[in-house]
């Protein structure tokens, strides 16, 4: 299911006038695809759940500095990234030790069938992208799971179209290596 541009900022401007319908129509529509990238990141449902609330908190009370020449879901997975990065450090004050956070690539419970097929591939990769430094693994993340392009990666991260395609690239190679590296051990 697609948003189509000229219904984006149709509800855009909808929410700015204060719209109650559109605010949820966009709400349901981005709501799964940002509860994915939480979850990724957080591995926890209800952590998950808590921020993509306050993300679209912080995003109905900017609406109105939002510009309608660019699309919403960039200027969504910027604002769920920042209350992530928020969430992380305030965990870590808390943290009495530095342990990392590990992520996990299983969004779904799989049935028998994918189970059975998947499952040692599943858990090659799922060790593999822990293993990466979370700026790689949020790359991937956004390109392969919320299926974001490389422009929209880069309004999201603040950085060039060139550095996200080196970035990804690197990322890429150094998942291979390590699942490699996993599946030669074993």
């Amino acid at each position: 299911m697609t948003l189509e541009r000229d219904e984006e900022i149709k509800l855009i401007n909808l929410c700015k006038q204060g719209d109650d319908g559109a605010m949820a129509e966009l709400f349901t529509f981005f709501k799964e695809e940002l509860l994915r990238s939480a979850f990724l990141l957080l591995h926890s449902q209800d952590e998950a759940e808590d921020i993509v609330s306050n993300t679209f908190i912080l995003f109905f009370k900017a609406i109105h500095r939002f510009d309608n020449r660019y699309p919403v879901r960039p200027w969504l997975h910027r604002i769920l990234r920042n209350e992530i990065n928020t969430f992380f450090k305030k965990r870590s004050r808390k943290q009495e030790s530095d342990e990392e956070y590990k992520i996990s690539v299983e969004l779904f419970e799989p049935n028998h069938e994918e189970e059975v097929f998947c499952s040692e591939e599943l858990k090659y990769l799922e060790r593999a992208l822990s293993e990466l430094k979370e700026e790689e693994r949020m790359l991937l993340q956004l390109y392969y799971y919320d299926e974001l392009s490389v422009k929209d990666i880069s309004e999201t991260l603040s950085i060039p179209e060139g550095t996200v395609k080196s970035r990804l690239f690197s990322a890429r190679n150094k998942l291979s290596e390590k699942i490699k590296k996993l599946m030669e051990a074993s």
